[in-house]
């Protein structure tokens, strides 16, 4: 595979631009090219030492494993998100322990990036809340959707990380919300009558392969749809209900 590579050289006396503040390791996909250009330059320049700013370089990749999308979409990131989503070349998921040893990223600049990923459903959580939790896996999605083909995930990090994360778990609290009404409607237009707790047992069930739906979550969506009508209790029974056609 050809990489488009340009790169601009600075002198530190007229660009006395900050040093990156955590390490990097540049994924296998971009090695050769980056030491090709080191080998150049120290052919030219004998003796000049160059300091590379990852956090101030930017990647376009091309995205051709979405099933949805024949032509495929163009990922404009960071470098760090590029080397964080060059490592799904070699796998389709990963918990946060393994994408730090394979980046070497430290864990505030690593954490920053999976939100946006995460943020925009290019990958998604699994076996976690937030991100950042402990064993939580961060999962390719292969159904990713945009209305634009050019989609920039190249965001400025928030200068604190846990307002990142509290927004991240937001849209993943609402998603998880949506799933979970749909399935008790689904499942109670088929069934039309069910036990309250078989109804919760019924959902988790259903679920239980895209994320574990937490019980009191699902009693707040049950009475979410009671009083929007879309099922009620029966009259005497207290612990069933039924589909409202």
């Amino acid at each position: 595979n050809t990489i488009d590579f340009s790169i601009l050289v600075l002198g530190t006396a007229s660009w006395p631009l900050q040093a990156p503040t955590t390490s990097f390791n540049l994924p296998d996909d971009v090695v050769k090219t980056y030491e090709r250009f080191q080998a150049f330059y120290q052919d030219k320049h004998n003796g000049r030492k160059l300091n590379w700013l990852f956090q101030l370089s930017k990647a376009d990749l091309k995205a051709n494993y979405i099933k949805a999308n024949k032509t495929g979409y163009s990922f404009q990131t960071s470098t760090y998100q590029m080397g964080i989503l060059l490592q799904y070349n070699n796998g389709l998921n990963y918990t946060l322990e393994e994408l730090q040893t394979q980046t070497n990223l430290n864990m505030d600049i690593l954490s920053g990036a999976l939100g946006i990923l995460v943020k925009a459903k290019v990958l998604l959580l699994e076996n976690g809340e937030n991100v950042g939790d402990a064993g939580t896996r961060y999962v390719l999605n292969m159904d990713f959707k945009n209305k634009k083909i050019r989609v920039n995930l190249n965001l400025p990090l928030k200068a604190e990380q846990k307002v990142e994360a509290e927004e991240t778990h937001k849209t993943i609290e609402e998603d998880r919300r949506l799933l979970m009404q749909a399935a008790i409607v689904r499942i109670m237009k088929t069934r039309k009558l069910m036990k309250h707790v078989a109804l919760m047992n019924e959902v988790i069930t259903q679920l239980q392969t895209r994320f574990k739906p937490r019980v009191p979550d699902i009693k707040k969506c049950i009475d979410v749809l009671l009083e929007k009508e879309y099922i009620e209790r029966v009259e005497g029974q207290k612990d069933m209900i039924s589909y409202v056609a």
